[in-house]
């Protein structure tokens, strides 16, 4: 089974695109090298090159994804490279990006997109790598193209070419209770006095976070009161029984947390539930956090698997990564895709400075994948490679929404990795 960690995510995104389409629009339009095209036909694609994309000046490279829903990783990336650039480039060479190409979320696209980079802009490299489920990873692997992103699915695990800023997201048998133990830090003191409710849907997808999530909460401490799949996809469920059912789980009484890991109806829709059922405790979810959900998301605690844009006043990786943003991009509203593409590109950076000024294919793989670290304090990772490529990096923080503004409840943490059965 192919395990695909976005499913949830890339949903809420459409709502995030249709809120921001105007300014992100026009700062696409404006930029330099920006394409969402999607290729008709597979071309042929030239035999591996060690040095392909990769000049005494410059090495090029291209964006790969989701346009539709995360289109806005196109400008953090651009952010990132424009500042590499403006220092001097990366040991001597300057970053030439030619823009995030489209890959519509549909594997036969996704490969003829992969392929046709390869051969019209002969790239060394797909940075940012973002989408749903990067099939387009068998393309890259065959052709020895590495890939930097955001690893929402398998494709970023088992190989030595994918490479995403917070690893592994769905390993084989292990899990990151970081979750659980940023819910616990909210409770404070003995956390394991206090009650996890954990709900997903009922798919083969979501009985794989089902399993993950449970041992990380447990991990952390925290009494597991409920732990089913007792969402339907498409959102049927009886959602308010469902809550009832919930709020007496905990020997009769209400769970102090409730963790719920879905699309956007059924998260909203139980939430909802549950606050008119009486829930007073923390409800936690991981998608509801973008800059035109504050309203909706009100009175959730949302986890991110980087430091949120909220901890700009006190963290500088942060407040850089905004003005990087605002330069290409002025007015541009910074969602997750933004700062995934900043931190894919970030991540790259990092990863040819390691390699040193003889750039080829294998001194990148060699370098990156031989006791490489990546780590921005308490911001993204660290992410330690080769062992990211099968597990994650078990970090995140929690934001919660008045209604009006995101506040950081917990700052960037991590845990550690621990089975998951």
């Amino acid at each position: 089974m192919r395990r695909v960690l976005a499913g949830a995510l890339a949903t809420i995104l459409v709502t995030v695109v249709t809120a921001t389409a105007t300014a992100t629009a026009t700062a696409q339009s404006t930029s330099k090298g920006t394409t969402t095209t999607r290729p008709a036909t597979t071309a042929p694609v030239p035999a591996p090159s060690a040095n392909r994309g990769v000049t005494a000046t410059s090495i090029k490279v291209g964006g790969l994804g989701d346009a539709t829903l995360f289109g806005g990783a196109d400008i953090g990336a651009k952010a990132r490279f424009q500042r590499a650039n403006d220092a001097g480039g990366v040991n001597g060479r300057t970053i030439d990006y030619t823009g995030f190409t489209d890959d519509a979320g549909i594997p036969v696209i996704a490969s003829q997109a992969a392929a046709k980079i390869i051969q019209d802009n002969g790239i060394f490299a797909v940075v940012p790598a973002i989408t749903g489920d990067f099939t387009e990873s068998k393309v890259l692997v065959q052709q020895k193209v590495p890939y930097f992103g955001w690893g929402l699915s398998s494709s970023f695990c088992g190989n030595d070419y994918g490479f995403g800023f917070t690893g592994c997201l769905v390993p084989k048998g292990v899990t990151s209770n970081a979750w659980g133990l940023l819910v616990a830090k909210v409770f404070g003191a003995k956390p394991n006095a206090r009650a996890a409710a954990i709900v997903t849907e009922n798919t083969p997808v979501g009985q794989y976070e089902l399993t993950s999530l449970t041992a990380g909460a447990r991990s952390a401490k925290l009494k597991i009161a409920y732990s089913k799949s007792s969402l339907a996809v498409p959102a049927t469920t009886d959602l308010n029984a469902l809550a009832k059912t919930i709020l007496v789980s905990n020997g009769g009484k209400s769970p102090d947390a409730v963790f719920v890991v879905g699309t956007p109806s059924n998260v909203f829709g139980l939430q909802q539930a549950l606050a008119g059922n009486g829930f007073l405790g923390v409800f936690t979810n991981r998608i509801e956090y973008s800059p035109n959900l504050v309203a909706p998301a009100i009175g959730a605690m949302v986890l991110t698997q980087t430091a949120p844009t909220e901890s700009a006043p006190q963290n500088p990786a942060m407040a850089q990564l905004i003005a990087d943003v605002q330069k290409v991009a002025p007015g541009q509203p910074i969602d997750q895709s933004v700062i995934a593409g900043y931190w894919s590109a970030d991540l790259f950076v990092a990863a040819v400075q390691q390699a040193g000024k003889n750039l080829t294919t294998q001194t990148l793989l060699r370098a990156a994948n031989r006791n490489f670290t990546y780590a921005v304090a308490n911001t993204v990772g660290p992410t330690k490679f080769p062992a990211a490529h099968s597990v994650p990096s078990p970090c995140g923080a929690l934001v919660a929404s008045n209604g009006t503004a995101y506040a950081v409840k917990v700052p960037y943490t991590c845990g550690r990795i621990v089975p998951a059965k």
